[in-house]
């Protein structure tokens, strides 16, 4: 029940109350919004003053600093590039250019010939099937070089130079002619082989300056040197040194069919080609026959021959005398007898 009393009492007094506030707001809006209502009048609102601002203070604190965390150290910087060098420029080379003119790292031939190119860089001027070098090609120095290859029966030939022409080899590539067989070539060397008639010297070491050292095949007859009853006549060849497109036949020699030998007056003196007065000295340097030795015998002459100076027997030519007086010599037939 008292609540009830409390209750109705408080709301007797806001009954009574509203109307006052409700005035005091009345009041309040007849002013503009830059007055204020002071003593029953409208007056202008005063500035405001001007506030202390407000500043924020920290009390150190007596606790100690947190431990700084362990700094990592940095990994270490690689070092700078050095700077890039250019390379030197390599000097000029002088190339090679047989029979014509180098020119600015190039090769210039003559007229009619052409530029045969070496792996070397340059080459050598060439003139293509001349006269005195049919089916290769001609140096202007006159060396004739056969570069050239042949197919026969499915094997691959080389050429060679044989009476001023470029011809076939007797055997194959990569093999030589020895004892009338082809016989395969195990010289890592080189990739040619020795020309016919020839085999390689195993006793010199050939290089690429001084090519492949060829000494003459002991069983190798040339065909005009053999004779009817299939023997050969006696050759004076001499070696030679093969490269790859030609063999030299060296000093006061010349190629005779598929043989080097010496040309006159030269003689062939232990594979070199000498002058007579050297050779003589050569062979004057053999002992001589002791006084105490004996003498060879010869056979006597038959009664109708004489014997010359170089020990030969030859028949006697009788003198006979014309009707004009005059001598002459007519050869004495006979038939040869052998002495009893």
């Amino acid at each position: 029940m008292t609540r009830h009393l409390i209750l109705i009492g408080i709301s007797i007094c806001g009954v009574l109350l509203a109307p006052l506030s409700g005035l005091a707001q009345l009041d309040q809006e007849r002013c503009f919004p830059w007055q204020e209502l002071r003593d029953g009048a409208c007056t202008a609102k005063a500035a405001p003053a001007a506030t202390q601002s407000r500043q924020l203070t920290t009390t150190p604190r007596d606790d100690p600093p947190p431990a700084a965390a362990p700094v990592t150290p940095a990994p270490p910087r690689p070092p700078a590039p050095a700077a890039a060098v250019p390379p030197a420029a390599a000097p000029k080379t002088a190339i090679r250019c047989d029979g014509g003119t180098a020119t600015g790292g190039t090769c210039t031939c003559p007229a009619g010939y052409t530029l045969l190119p070496a792996a070397t860089g340059g080459g050598t001027c060439v003139r293509r099937n001349a006269e005195n070098c049919r089916g290769g090609a001609l140096t202007a120095t006159g060396i004739c070089l056969c570069d050239g290859r042949v197919t026969m029966s499915g094997e691959v030939y080389r050429l060679e130079f044989l009476d001023g022409q470029c011809v076939p080899k007797h055997c194959p590539d990569k093999t030589y002619l020895k004892d009338g067989k082809c016989v395969a070539s195990n010289d890592t060397r080189f990739s040619f082989t020795c020309r016919t008639g020839y085999i390689p010297d195993d006793s010199v070491p050939g290089t690429a300056a001084t090519g492949l050292r060829c000494v003459p095949d002991p069983a190798y007859c040339p065909p005009e040197a053999k004779r009817r009853d299939g023997g050969c006549t006696k050759t004076s060849a001499i070696p030679i040194n093969c490269f790859e497109n030609r063999c030299t036949c060296g000093p006061n020699a010349e190629w005779a069919s598929y043989l080097c030998e010496c040309t006159a007056p030269y003689s062939n003196v232990n594979g070199t080609c000498v002058t007579a007065s050297t050779a003589s000295v050569g062979q004057s340097s053999k002992p001589e026959l002791q006084s105490t030795d004996p003498a060879p015998r010869r056979r006597a002459c038959p009664r109708w021959m004489v014997r010359t100076r170089s020990g030969k027997c030859v028949s006697v030519r009788r003198r006979l005398q014309n009707e004009f007086g005059v001598f002459y010599e007519r050869p004495y037939r006979h038939r040869y007898f052998p002495a009893r």
